[in-house]
């Protein structure tokens, strides 16, 4: 792969897993707090390993009790009574079986489940940066991939391991009980397997990691042209994307066969060990036995044990690389559960001293403060505000907002113009407390923004976009968010109108498709108008919310947005300038800097940015026919085209 791909497909890995990292203790113990919650399964699970164990360790001893007190000397008692012993200790042995499995089963489902939804939830949880950052296949994979890897480690590798780790240990006792001397020589080729072992272990963990990274980076990548495939298919760019997929596949399996070949160096070495210490039985116990010092039983038992000794050793490499591509799942789950989440609540607080510390500021906000009684007085203080980092990154950011101060007064109409990467939507964002400025702070009612919880404050705030996100289901679910479902939704009347227009092009049937596939653009901002009026906001913010919508609907959206809107703040972001021209104010951003204020009339007198953007776009625009409704009243003035109001 040339170093052009590499660094292209570079771009779909994690950052974390381009260094390579030893396996975290950490993370163990973590897993184990997991675990530990489900006593009842662990216990059982343990005690059903115990007795099996049990019951294999005793089958070579019956087998030496008989040959040497029943069968040499010809007692058929004991033969009988030792037969039946067997049979039930072979009994009990495949019951524990079954039972383990079963438990283990129970365990690794609930702990898979609270996994799951731990991660789930954090990821709700996270700041909107790092979606910014981070694929959504990217974090598809830690929640579906790594979580099936740790599943399959509780119900297959974990199990194994931890039978046949206890079946070895109890072997090597019975050996050295059986014969101290002998049981020394049987064993001593395992220092060297340990050894052996540990290192292939290692290779096998660096393998896995890689194979994870670049599983993540395959799903990243069909995730992002799974949701582009339109955009595919409209610029013919199929066998492109073909290639680039074949080079990340392939890429995929290079991992994959280097996890392979480490481990089947691996197994060989089992096979040469067992080898080795099944020679010195032969030859010390068979020499042992002729000389008389040693029973024919013992040797029997001894050659059962070391036959039975290696086969839990071959089972243990079989499923040590289960576990350990458990445990590197283990590891990419546990990371991103250690990414900070949003402040909310309780926790505001300890976010805020975060951010406070990585701004070099001293001291904390105190707790959050309740939004009752919300006027809508904000006030944008010096904000310095950038995307890409903090400022304790060293090198200067690329600032979108640079020194920004804005005051609008509680119940009034701004209108948000400029060009495109001006900082407009920034603007937005900020105010959501999607992301925190650098420098600077946001003042609401007087207060600072980063006071109040963020769930209350953008549950005040009701905000329209010009791209709009439907979840597959019904109109009401889309519009309430499965909140009170069934409760009756109270709009205006010319939004229940527009409403009723979409329900009857579904013939009754409401339910939408993913990301709201079978509307238009339009229909859909129709539905986010819907969401903002149902959440009766105390602020309103629309940007460029009409864009796609022809005049009549515009029209009745921006009637019952008046009637909405009456005393509440109110932010319209556009590029047509005709949706803010009824603005109490318009304030004109140029690159990060707020150029020009005033009511339409004040701009144009000033002949600067906002004039020449409003002459230019009249004379782009067509003179509209008499008989499409193209001008609102809303108070005294006309305007165009309607709300866009947020644009």
């Amino acid at each position: 792969m040339s170093s052009v791909e590499s660094a292209e497909l570079d771009g779909y890995l994690d950052v974390e897993e381009k260094e390579q990292k030893k396996l975290q203790s950490s993370t163990f113990l973590w897993l184990m707090s997991f675990i530990l919650k489900h006593r009842r399964p662990l216990i059982l699970g343990f005690s059903m390993i115990l007795l099996g164990t049990f019951c294999t360790l005793l089958e070579p001893r019956i087998l030496a009790y008989v040959i040497d007190e029943a069968i040499v000397p010809k007692r058929w008692d004991k033969l009988k009574m030792m037969v039946v012993v067997f049979i039930l200790a072979t009994c009990l042995r495949v019951v524990s079986a079954i039972q383990q499995g079963y438990f283990f089963e129970i365990l690794g489902q609930r702990v898979t489940q609270d996994l799951r939804l731990r991660l789930f939830e954090h990821l709700q949880r996270m700041p909107i940066v790092a979606f910014d950052k981070n694929p959504a296949g990217r974090l598809l994979t830690r929640v579906t991939n790594d979580i099936a890897s740790l599943n399959e480690m509780f119900s297959a590798g974990f199990v194994s391991m931890i039978c046949n780790l206890l079946l070895v240990i109890g072997i090597l006792i019975g050996l050295m009980t059986l014969d101290l001397k002998l049981g020394l020589i049987a064993s001593s080729v395992f220092p060297a397997l340990v050894i052996v072992s540990v290192y292939f272990s290692n290779r096998l963990r660096i393998s896995y990691r890689a194979s994870r990274s670049k599983l993540s980076a395959l799903n990243a990548f069909l995730a992002e042209n799974l949701s582009g495939m339109k955009t595919v298919h409209l610029f013919n760019r199929q066998k492109l994307h073909m290639a680039r997929f074949q080079r990340l596949n392939e890429w995929y399996a290079e991992a994959q066969t280097m996890s392979i070949r480490v481990f089947a160096l691996f197994q060989p070495t089992i096979t040469v060990a067992a080898g080795l210490s099944i020679g010195l039985v032969i030859w010390f116990g068979g020499r042992e036995t002729l000389n008389g010092t040693l029973k024919i039983g013992a040797l029997v038992a001894y050659f059962s044990y070391i036959l039975s000794l290696f086969q839990p050793v071959r089972e243990i490499a079989d499923k040590w690389n289960i576990f350990l591509s458990g445990m590197a799942s283990a590891e990419r789950v546990y990371s991103l559960l250690q990414w900070p989440t949003e402040c909310e609540g309780e926790c505001n607080s300890e976010c805020d001293a975060k951010y406070e510390q990585m701004n070099h500021k001293p001291g904390h906000l105190p707790d959050p403060v309740p939004l009752s009684g919300l006027r809508g007085d904000i006030v944008f203080e010096n904000v310095w505000f950038a995307y890409d980092g903090s400022l304790s990154h060293g090198s200067e950011p690329r600032w979108i907002l640079k020194d920004f101060s804005l005051e609008i007064r509680a119940g009034e109409r701004i209108g948000v113009v400029g060009h495109t990467g001006a900082g407009k939507t920034t603007l937005i964002s900020l105010l959501m407390r999607l992301y925190e400025p650098q420098k600077g702070r946001i003042l609401l009612d007087g207060k600072d923004l980063r006071k109040y919880d963020k769930r209350q404050l953008r549950a005040s705030i009701g905000i329209v976009q010009q791209e709009v996100f439907l979840f597959s289901g019904s109109f009401e679910d889309n519009i309430t968010f499965w909140h009170d479902r069934g409760k009756p939704i109270h709009l205006p009347s010319g939004m229940k109108k527009l409403l009723g227009s979409l329900s009857l092009k579904q013939k009754g049937d409401q339910v939408l498709q993913e990301r709201g596939s079978n509307f238009s653009m339009g229909e859909k901002q129709i539905i986010a108008f819907a969401r903002a009026f149902a959440a009766d906001p105390k602020i309103w913010i629309l940007d460029e919310a009409t864009a796609n919508m022809d005049s009549e609907t515009e029209a009745l959206l921006q009637s019952s947005l008046n009637e909405a809107s009456q005393n509440r703040t109110t932010l319209l972001i556009a590029h047509r300038l005709a949706t803010v021209q009824s603005a109490d104010r318009i304030i004109v951003l140029n690159k990060g800097n707020l150029l020009e204020s005033g009511n339409h009339i004040e701009l144009m007198s000033k002949n600067g940015l906002y004039a020449r953007l409003y002459r230019y776009q009249q004379a782009q625009t067509p003179t509209p026919s008499p008989e499409v409704p193209c001008a609102i009243s809303n108070g005294s003035q006309e305007v165009n085209s309607i709300s866009d109001s947020s644009a």
